[in-house]
């Protein structure tokens, strides 16, 4: 397959390639990505917010991918690298099927800060 010309502003990202590392289990149709975490705000003798805390970092990310039949089954807890977040484990993963269409999966992750890499 050839790849897209772009002309104009090259630095913009064109398609899904390269959301999921994985080989021969079939092609991303898209994916996100979302930063979030833990947050206290400190109050003060009025109520009002004068600091706020955040810790607990983590990405949440998932893709909706089609699969060929060989596809490996990806089971909760799993470490993956999605959106290009490396260790993202597995939280759950659904799987779709359309009359006139592939079997699809939808996976979502999470990557915590504190989790360098998930293998016991």
């Amino acid at each position: 397959m050839a790849n897209p010309v772009i002309r104009g502003d090259s630095t913009v990202l064109w398609g899904a390639s390269g959301v999921f590392s994985g080989t021969g289990v079939g092609f991303v149709t898209k994916g996100n990505k979302k930063l979030s975490g833990e947050k206290v705000e400190i109050k003060d003798a009025n109520g009002f917010t004068v600091a706020v805390i955040y810790f607990d970092d983590k990405n949440n990310v998932s893709f909706e991918m089609f699969v060929k039949t060989a596809a490996p089954t990806l089971a909760r807890g799993d470490g993956v690298t999605i959106c290009g977040v490396a260790y993202a484990l597995v939280d759950d993963v659904e799987e779709l099927w359309d009359n006139n269409n592939a079997r699809r999966l939808i996976v979502t992750a999470t990557n915590y800060v504190s989790i360098e890499d998930p293998a016991p």
